[in-house]
C-alpha cells in the first residue's frame, strides 16, 4: 500500500493522498488530519492515475485528474472536483493528457492544462459554478501553440 505524495490544504487542516493498492490496482483518493486520524475517501478508481490532486484557496475543495487509457490505448484523462467531505463529486473536464491543475485565487475557475491533442497543448478555463468551458487564448496568438506552466495573478 502506498500513500504519497501528500498535498496539504492551505488551512493546514487535512492532508489529500492517493491511497494506491498495488494488487488490486485501487487508487483512493483521501484526506486525513495532520496526526494520520479520521481518513475519508472522497473517490475511488481501479487501474490508471491519479495525478495531479490540488485543494481550492479556500481548502473547500480538491481537483483531480485521473487518467487511464482506451480501449484503443489512447490515453484518457478526466477532471473531477470534489468537496473535503467527499458528499459532491463532479466531472468538469474529459480530454487526453492532463499536466496540471490551477484554482483561481478567488477558488471560482479551474485552470486545466491539457499537454497533449490534435493541435498540441492547451489551457481551459472551467467555470466551476456553470461547468463552461473555454479554451484560453492570447491576442494575435494562435491556439496551436503550445501552453505550459501557467500561473495566475491576483
Amino acid at each position: 500500500q502506498s500513500k504519497v505524495p501528500f498535498v496539504t490544504s492551505p488551512d493546514a487542516s487535512l492532508l489529500a493522498y492517493d491511497d494506491y493498492i498495488a494488487e488490486s490496482q485501487l487508487h483512493e483518493l483521501k484526506v486525513m488530519e495532520p496526526d494520520g486520524a479520521n481518513a475519508v475517501t472522497l473517490a475511488s478508481f481501479t487501474g490508471g492515475s491519479l495525478y495531479p490532486y490540488i485543494w481550492s484557496p479556500d481548502s473547500r475543495l480538491i481537483a483531480f485528474n485521473y487518467s487511464t487509457s482506451s480501449a484503443n490505448g489512447e490515453p484518457v484523462a478526466e477532471v473531477f472536483v470534489v468537496s473535503r467531505n467527499g458528499k459532491t463529486l463532479s466531472s468538469v473536464y474529459k480530454g487526453s493528457t492532463v499536466g496540471r491543475l490551477l484554482f483561481s485565487p478567488n477558488g471560482k475557475y479551474l485552470l486545466v492544462e491539457e499537454t497533449t491533442s490534435t493541435t498540441g497543448g492547451h489551457l481551459f478555463v472551467i467555470n466551476l459554478a456553470t461547468l463552461e468551458q473555454k479554451i484560453l487564448e492570447a491576442p494575435g496568438l494562435s491556439t496551436d501553440y503550445d501552453w505550459y506552466a501557467p500561473s495566475w495573478r491576483p
